[in-house]
């Protein structure tokens, strides 16, 4: 053999060394986590049948077993999650709650919580999360957003990282659905994902049949953003604006005028439309009545004035749930079930002088 002329001694060292390298390669072994970033070449691809191969914004990866301790750094990754039937470990909000654990979702995490049956760490703000409270919780997958990727590189020396497209290109209301298949191949739920991309078109014509009512005598929406105090801005392409185009309304954009821009108090009434929808943007997330909503609008002389408002046709909405901050599955359901109970009332009540025949029975107005 090879070894025959050794000494003694270093028959020893060679044994050693062998045993060294096999305890090395064992403990690499065992660290190797069951969802690594790989690269592209066919090597890799040629992976087991237990792993599977998905691509997402940052790249791709592979995702061996299904993880069991998945962080969502954003609402909108957590409402696909939920939707998917995932419950996540770890959660980073909007803003950085002040507890560490959500031990409460339903009060928690807004509309969502209650989807929620765990208790997730709280891992920061999306904007920031915690790096140290991500570390300590021991991830097998973090999901996030790909305007998320300027901390690509530090989330992925914690756990595997994949970021989603946040927001989509211009005109494009797709606003889960680009997201839903990678999200679930990396969470083994393939089927759950089939399953609510079908269910979507079922809630589309239902609000659709519930508001043609509304969608025959006013047709035209108007969305607007604002704090209801010094700042108003046109909402023509977000979530809510995306449904009520699939719904059937035509939602006002003035010529000229870019979808987000912001507009003057002044040019509110000049605007040509038979309904507003007013999306606040202040804090009180569970905020259901909209009464105080309309208190501030009417304390402006020119809003006051303006005849759809004393029609009762501007209508108020939370800014986090109806614009673009949570964009799911779920949230768009909720905003689908709640809008034939936002808008029908008003014009069953219109309706109501041609005759009881054509009146839409339905619940009381919110205001």
């Amino acid at each position: 053999m090879i070894f025959r002329f050794v000494h003694r001694s270093g028959r020893r060292f060679v044994r050693f060394l062998l045993f060294s390298l096999s305890l090395s390669l064992l403990i690499v072994a065992c660290q190797t986590p069951s969802v690594k970033q790989i690269s592209t070449s066919a090597e890799d691809e040629s992976a087991d049948s237990s792993c599977r191969i998905v691509e997402h914004a940052a790249g791709q990866t592979e995702v061996c077993d299904r993880p069991q301790k998945v962080v969502a750094l954003s609402p909108h990754i957590l409402d696909i999650m939920l939707a998917l039937g995932v419950q996540p470990a770890g959660f980073a909000q909007s803003v950085a709650p002040k507890f560490e654990i959500y031990d409460d979702p339903a009060s928690q995490v807004p509309y969502l919580g209650k989807w929620v049956t765990t208790e997730p760490i709280a891992v920061g703000d999306r904007a920031a999360p915690s790096l140290e409270r991500l570390t300590q919780l021991q991830p097998d997958l973090i999901l996030g957003e790909d305007w998320q990727d300027d901390k690509y590189s530090l989330l992925s020396r914690i756990a595997p990282t994949l970021l989603f497209n946040g927001l989509v290109h211009e005109g494009d209301t797709r606003y889960w659905q680009h997201n839903i298949e990678g999200i679930a191949s990396a969470l083994w739920r393939d089927e759950q994902a089939k399953e609510l991309l079908a269910a979507r078109d079922q809630y589309i014509d239902q609000a659709s049949a519930a508001l043609q009512p509304v969608i025959q005598t006013y047709p035209r929406i108007l969305l607007l953003g604002s704090d209801l105090a010094t700042r108003v801005v046109l909402q023509a392409e977000n979530v809510t604006a995306g449904l009520l185009k699939e719904i059937g309304f035509d939602v006002v954009q003035p010529e000229g005028m870019d979808a987000s821009a912001d507009i003057s108090w002044e040019r509110v009434p000049q605007i040509e439309t038979d309904i507003i929808v007013v999306l606040d943007w202040n804090d009180d997330r569970f905020m259901k009545a909209d009464a105080p909503r309309r208190e501030k609008w009417a304390q402006k002389p020119i809003l006051n004035a303006m005849p759809i408002f004393q029609q009762g046709r501007v209508f108020f909405a939370d800014y986090y749930l109806w614009a673009n901050h949570i964009r799911g599955p779920l949230s768009e359901r909720i905003i689908l079930e709640a809008l034939p109970e936002l808008l029908l009332p008003t014009v069953a009540e219109e309706l109501a002088a041609d005759g009881p025949a054509t009146v839409e029975q339905t619940a009381h107005p919110s205001a």
